[in-house]
Order: structure tokens, then C-alpha cells, then sequence
């Protein structure tokens, strides 16, 4: 199982002073029951899922320095197409960057890379 300092190393934007290690260890636990290590093979992929499926929910649901917000640094919540400040103006095509039906998993980017997978690998590594 990933253990709350591999993941940290794997995924240094989460630190302790954003992340308590009980809020990163409760996702760990979660995708350790999740993610079956008889679809999940070799375990350095089974890890990498386990440790994209964390950091989404640590992204999505927000770092204890945001009281859960959802905006904490560097990781965002969501998919921004267009946004305007001061007379001057930005759109992306979020069409080319989000995965199609994955609902909740394209908030991040740890959960469109994890939708990517599951779609892949979650069904015994076959595609047609």
C-alpha cells in the first residue's frame, strides 16, 4: 500500500501544512480498497492510481490552510473556459483537454489522468 510520505514524494504539491497526514491517509485507505490489486498490476501502477485517486479528492475538496475550499494552491478546482478581468479576456477549448462523460474526474488533473487510466486498465488492460 502507498504509504502518506510516497505519496508526498509522488505528489509534492500536497504537503503536510496543506494536507494533514489523517486527511491524505483516509484517501490512501480508500483507494487501497478501491483499486484491486488483481486488475492493478504491476503495484508501481497500482500506486501511481492510488496516488491519482488522492490527490483528486485532496484537489477537489480543498487544502486545511482554504478550510476545505477547494482553492488551495497550485491545484485548482475545475476546468476555467473563459474568464475576464479588466477589459481583457481569455477562453481555452475544454473540449480537447476534458474527458467526455467523466463528470466529477475532470475537475483536476489528477482525475482526468486517472479517468484516462481506468478507462484503459480498469477493464483488465483490453482495448478493441
Amino acid at each position: 500500500m502507498m504509504t502518506v510520505d510516497s505519496f508526498r514524494k509522488n505528489f509534492p504539491a500536497f504537503t503536510a501544512e496543506l494536507f494533514p497526514d489523517d486527511a491524505v491517509s483516509v484517501r490512501l485507505s480508500l483507494g487501497d480498497v478501491f483499486f484491486s490489486k488483481r486488475s492493478w498490476v504491476p503495484e508501481n501502477l497500482r500506486d501511481h492510481v492510488v496516488g491519482l485517486y488522492t490527490a483528486h479528492y485532496l484537489a477537489a475538496y480543498g487544502s486545511a490552510e482554504a478550510g476545505g475550499s477547494g482553492k488551495n494552491s497550485g491545484t485548482g478546482m475545475g476546468v476555467v473556459s473563459s474568464k475576464s478581468v479588466d477589459g481583457a479576456s481569455i477562453s481555452y477549448d475544454t473540449g480537447s483537454t476534458t474527458e467526455a462523460n467523466a463528470g466529477f474526474w475532470n475537475a483536476t488533473p489528477y482525475g482526468r489522468e486517472l479517468w484516462q487510466l481506468m478507462r484503459v486498465f480498469g477493464a483488465g488492460a483490453i482495448q478493441l
